[in-house]
């Protein structure tokens, strides 16, 4: 049920948002050739949430290195949202075609064609509010936030009806909802890769 929530979501985002994502660097994010990390724009880009740079968090080419996939044959596409710290990354699965004709017979069980992935940073302002966030999921969640993930920033936390890995790095909770496996749980070990990167960022 929660995953078909999930998808309709998906659905709806993607008929209002079909422009690709912009791809610009935060200020702070100087080339190593180039000046030095300007730290006070470096701290108000953090505080900010990552708004308009959701897609920096995991780029295109990581995307490609990650799941070893051909951008162009699998129509790799990244859309974001305005004013948000949010990235929707989608792609054809290598199998696509054999499973849009199995999904055109009647009677076959429904086969999904197309990965995706969600990346979103939330800031809850300080360490202990976020941590305070963390408690209560454990509290009251627990039926869709079942499994603790040891090693991984400061607490994370798996749901496998969602897809989704939440990790807490500081007063930030970056979410990771990844649907690429036709098992759900499957997609722990990718979401967990994904989310050390994209922690690196933070």
């Amino acid at each position: 049920m929660l995953r078909s929530a999930y998808f309709l979501t998906v659905l709806v985002f993607i008929a209002l948002f079909s422009g690709n994502c912009t791809q610009d660097k935060p200020a702070a994010a100087a080339s190593s050739d180039g000046p030095k990390v300007d730290t006070a724009a470096l701290q108000e880009f953090r505080q900010n949430n990552w708004k308009n740079h959701g897609c920096d968090l995991i780029t295109e080419p990581e995307i490609v290195r990650i799941f070893n996939i051909d951008p162009k044959a699998l129509s790799l596409n990244s859309r974001s949202l305005p004013d948000q710290a949010f990235c929707l990354h989608t792609w054809n699965r290598p199998d696509w075609i054999e499973r849009e004709a199995n999904n055109e017979k009647n009677g076959n069980t429904f086969l999904p064609t197309r990965n995706s992935l969600v990346v979103q940073v939330f800031s809850y302002g300080t360490g202990t509010h976020s941590s305070q966030q963390f408690e209560t999921l454990k509290r009251d969640r627990r039926d869709t936030y079942e499994e603790t993930v040891s090693g991984l920033g400061e607490d994370a936390l798996w749901g496998t009806t969602t897809v989704t890995l939440l990790v807490k790095k500081g007063e930030m909770v970056l979410s990771i909802t990844l649907d690429a496996m036709d098992n759900p749980h499957d997609n722990l070990p990718k979401a967990k890769e994904i989310a050390q990167l994209a922690l690196q960022k933070l």
